[in-house]
């Protein structure tokens, strides 16, 4: 594989801008139904016993599907309209992500459990991912992709490495952590990383102020990926800084999540059609 750093172009609104549009998307949201994406609660049994529940957002016209696994416990409070207690770069990304042209379901801790702390990298975790992985194949016939930020990192590489061809065709890992200072800090590199053989694409702000995912840590684990058929990294500046540095800022890609969204969708597009990594500005 090769290896291509490129930067996502800079962007910084203001606050009150920010929570403006905000504030319209949600009026739009609400008033039309179907203003962004079609979205639906959806709960499905994927072990013994066990169901996922996951909101399954789809694009208007799309070309890819992902499964999007957010950071922390994983545990994002899905509620029954919609809406979630946790909303971070990719548990808030339904919009984002379906106005790029990907549909995806973000999902929410299994039925069995409050969190997914010591769970990400579990072959019940895996068997989870591969029950909404089918989901989404049933949906259509696209590509999909597996995004995880921060601990998700860990539950998108433990499906492509435990589920081989029931898994995703590629991963996204955002955000990644790669240390464990504290027990709530779950590796990437709890994966098997030299076993993944789809494309990856790493997104990472490099100045993360997160102490469990430096930047500076990236292009090792990037190397240690042999059997990748591809490895490309997009290295992200710009955006706000403030706020809880694990939750917040440059780890969750403040003020510049619509930038580093199309960045990643951008790519999938660009690998899909070329099969070819690179490229981007």
């Amino acid at each position: 594989h090769r290896t291509t750093v490129f930067r996502a172009p800079l962007g910084r609104p203001g606050r009150e801008e920010r929570e403006l549009k905000k504030g319209l998307l949600a009026v739009l949201a609400l008033a039309s139904g179907v203003a962004f994406a079609q979205v639906e609660v959806k709960e499905l049994p994927t072990r013994p016993d066990v169901t996922i529940r996951f909101v399954y957002a789809r694009a208007e016209t799309p070309v890819a599907n992902a499964v999007l696994f957010q950071g922390g416990g994983g545990n994002i409070g899905i509620f029954p309209n919609g809406s979630m207690r946790v909303e971070n770069f990719l548990s808030g990304g339904a919009a984002r992500f379906t106005q790029n042209g990907i549909s995806v379901a973000i999902v929410d801790v299994p039925s069995d459990r409050r969190s997914l702390d010591d769970f990400r990298h579990t072959p019940e975790h895996a068997q989870d991912a591969a029950a909404v992985i089918a989901f989404l194949r049933q949906q259509n016939r696209l590509p999909v992709w597996a995004i995880g930020t921060s601990n998700g990192s860990l539950s998108a590489a433990t499906a492509a490495v435990l589920l081989k061809e029931r898994g995703p065709d590629g991963i996204v890992l955002t955000a990644s952590t790669t240390s464990k200072p504290v027990p709530a800090a779950h590796p990437v590199t709890d994966a098997a990383l030299d076993r993944v053989a789809v494309p990856t694409l790493f997104v990472h702000h490099k100045d993360d102020a997160c102490r469990v995912t430096p930047y500076g840590a990236i292009p090792g684990v990037m190397a240690s990926m042999k059997q990748a058929r591809v490895v490309d990294l997009i290295a992200v500046e710009g955006g706000e800084n403030r706020g809880n540095p694990c939750h917040s800022g440059y780890h969750q890609f403040l003020g510049i999540e619509a930038t580093v969204t199309q960045q990643i969708a951008d790519w999938i597009k660009r690998y899909q059609s070329t099969g070819k990594a690179g490229a981007g500005s």
